[in-house]
């Protein structure tokens, strides 16, 4: 497709520009390819005549172009003259290829399709190179002005590359040239209310849109402004953003805010990065030069992704290396959405030879019996003195016994025979025990010996009871037997997956048109709705909301939403009805690679959380054998040492006993 013929294009030199086809059109104007044989450079050329204002604008653009700022942005290179010497009217301008819109890059729909390889280190580097570009815009005194979703692409490296750079606020000679447009959900507080963009912005403005993308990057397209709201009015997001109303901050219930269901917090980045948001976002921020600059993200960004790494359980998770856990697990399994594609079967781990991992593990087995009465001891000898004691005081023991004996069998004898208990024979008859009494009240040499030992058995019986259970409860291989089964339990449920997998596959020929039919829903975004009422603000809250593509559209999902009332919802489910409408099924299409890889998504978030529990079960599984028997070699000398000590223990006391026994 030419360009209008009432162009005659000249650059600045007086040389004519020929004009090959369009490859793309925006609000003010086309772009062209240069012909012939220009592949690095294309042409834009405006659809109204410029301004004497506009024409200046871009002829200082170009003056103070170099290769940094190209090497960021498709910066202005050389005039474009209708006619020679004529009134400027486009631009050549840097060839950018193989890039994709930012929100292809923080949205999981979106991601899946665009960078299928990107992880949450992809997020962070794309996050630290748009930090880079808007250091070089800033460096040289340049504002970018209307920050948005639509003039920043990525490459499939996570390079950034800004475009609509002739919409920036420009200053030279004492003279500032407005950027004169803004998205509002990208605008920060003091400039909400602006019935228009013709004012002097700075670069603390542009770092109130650059720390909204660095979050949607950073948490999976969530708007830092779109929660849930306690109160009984409408928060549309300009209003939330006006009111300092961060739903993930830490005064975020004090202003009646809460994240959306199925995000992760602040607490996912490192606290430094989790303050720089704090400071972006909240009332500091409007004093100038109050957010971070774009040279404090980008420095606080690189150390993160140097602090990165790779979940244990899944190879595509990668998290900041001060959490205890992945929290993209933790998402997945609560959301049941994949936020990050991974291997292109249902299986990334060999279930038979991880089983056979679990066998090699051995059960450290029952406990080694160790008991007191295992032991024979002699009792500790005593000094002549006290030998001669004990001696005595095991004839007075035996005395004592008699006499109890004697009174225990006369009395009742008596009685039975009819005698009064004041007779004096019953009296004497109680005689003997008064004697056994009198023996027991009368101390004898051997009785602190006695008192000695019975200490020191009570003493090394205690001992040996606090010792016996901590050996049940720290050697004992309960909870070893406890994580195997649990680990045959997910091995059970992992195998039962893979059969539903191997089932549903070979259901595939029977489903088709169904599958045929959610794919062209998929590949439908929400950004094709043309209806008035859907506002950029309101597709962003859809997206934060988990609500992309026409699939995701349903109206109890959509009425849950703030700011989105019954008429809107039905008008939404209404165009799910009409793009459902749209769809003609392929007869030769049954069965693809793309239906194949469509449901091995279906079951990886089914499949993961039996993959890990197995993974990291296995890893437990050998912790605890490994800690058993650490705690039986740590241990089982000092068990040993508590039973012989009571077992010694007691036959020291018996020694002291009448009959050699204690009990």
């Amino acid at each position: 497709m030419s360009p209008s013929p009432y162009y005659h294009l000249f650059d600045s030199r007086g040389t004519p520009v020929s004009l090959g086809k369009k490859v793309g059109s925006g609000g003010e104007g086309d772009v062209y390819e240069i012909a012939p044989h220009r592949r690095d450079v294309l042409a834009k050329i405006y659809h109204k005549p410029l301004s004497a204002e506009r024409q200046e604008k871009l002829r200082v653009m170009v003056s103070g172009c170099n290769d940094e700022l190209k090497e960021f942005a498709a910066w202005p290179l050389d005039l474009l003259h209708n006619g020679k010497n004529g009134p400027v009217c486009g631009f050549v301008m840097p060839r950018i290829t193989d890039c994709e819109p930012i929100h292809r890059v923080y949205g999981p729909s979106h991601r899946k399709e665009s960078f299928p390889n990107a992880d949450w280190k992809f997020l962070v580097r794309t996050a630290k190179n748009l930090a880079a570009a808007f250091y070089i815009i800033h460096k040289y005194g340049y504002v970018v002005g209307d920050v948005n979703e639509g003039n920043i692409l990525v490459t499939k490296k996570a390079c950034v590359r800004l475009i609509d750079c002739d919409s920036f606020q420009v200053q030279a000679q004492n003279r500032t040239y407005f950027c004169e447009v803004g998205v509002a959900q990208f605008t920060p507080p003091e400039l909400q209310k602006s019935k228009d963009f013709r004012m002097l912005r700075t670069p603390n403005h542009d770092t109130f849109g650059l720390a909204i993308l660095i979050f949607l990057l950073l948490f999976m397209g969530r708007h830092p402004f779109s929660g849930v709201y306690r109160g009984n009015d409408d928060m549309p997001i300009e209003r939330a953003i006006a009111e300092h109303r961060f739903a993930f901050g830490r005064s975020a219930a004090q202003k009646a805010m809460a994240s959306p269901p199925n995000s992760v917090g602040l607490s996912v980045v490192p606290g430094e990065i989790a303050s720089l948001f704090e400071q972006a976002f909240t009332e500091s921020g409007i004093q100038s030069w109050g957010r971070p600059s774009a040279n404090d993200w980008w420095t606080l960004l690189d150390a993160l992704e140097k602090r990165l790494k790779k979940c244990p359980a899944e190879s595509m998770h990668t998290y900041y290396s001060g959490l205890a856990t992945c929290p993209w697990c933790g998402l997945e399994d609560s959301s049941g959405i994949l936020l990050f594609l991974s291997a292109d079967t249902i299986s990334r781990i060999d279930i038979a030879s991880e089983w056979q991992k679990v066998l090699a593990i051995k059960s450290p087995g029952p406990l080694p019996e160790i008991s007191p009465r295992k032991y024979r001891c002699m009792p500790a000898p005593f000094s002549p003195e006290i030998a001669r004691a004990v001696k005595r005081g095991k004839i007075r023991q035996a005395a004592l016994v008699l006499l109890l004996m004697i009174s225990g069998i006369l009395v009742p004898a008596l009685l039975a025979l009819g005698r009064d208990p004041t007779y004096p024979e019953v009296g004497l008859s109680l005689l003997p025990a008064g004697i056994a009494g009198l023996l027991l009240v009368l101390p004898g040499r051997d009785k602190a010996e006695r008192k000695q030992r019975k200490k020191a058995f009570e003493d090394a019986r205690y001992s040996w009871q606090l010792w016996e259970k901590k050996w049940k409860a720290e050697a004992g291989d309960a909870e070893f037997i406890t994580q195997l089964g649990a680990l045959s339990h997910a091995k059970q449920r992992y195998e039962t997956i893979e059969q539903e997998y191997r089932t549903a596959l070979s259901a595939l020929q029977h489903t088709s048109k169904e599958r045929q039919q959610k794919k062209f829903l998929e590949n439908c975004h929400i950004d094709a709705c043309s209806s008035p009422r859907l506002t950029e603000n309101r597709r962003a809250a859809l997206r934060s909301f988990g609500i992309e593509t026409v699939a995701d559209i349903d109206l109890h999902r959509i009425m849950s939403i703030p700011g989105f009332d019954a008429t809107l919802a039905n008008e939404l489910v209404n165009w799910r009805k009409q793009q459902e409408s749209r769809f003609v099924f392929d007869e030769e299409k049954r069965t693809s690679a793309s239906d194949i890889q469509g449901l091995i998504h279906t079951f990886q978030p089914k499949i993961r959380p039996a993959e890990r529990e197995i993974l990291t079960g296995i890893e437990r599984l050998y912790a605890i054998q490994q800690k058993i028997l650490k705690n039986r070699a740590k241990f089982q000398p000092v068990i040993e040492k508590s039973a012989r000590d009571l077992a010694q223990a007691r036959a020291n006391l018996a020694a002291v006993m009448l009959g050699g026994k204690w009990f």
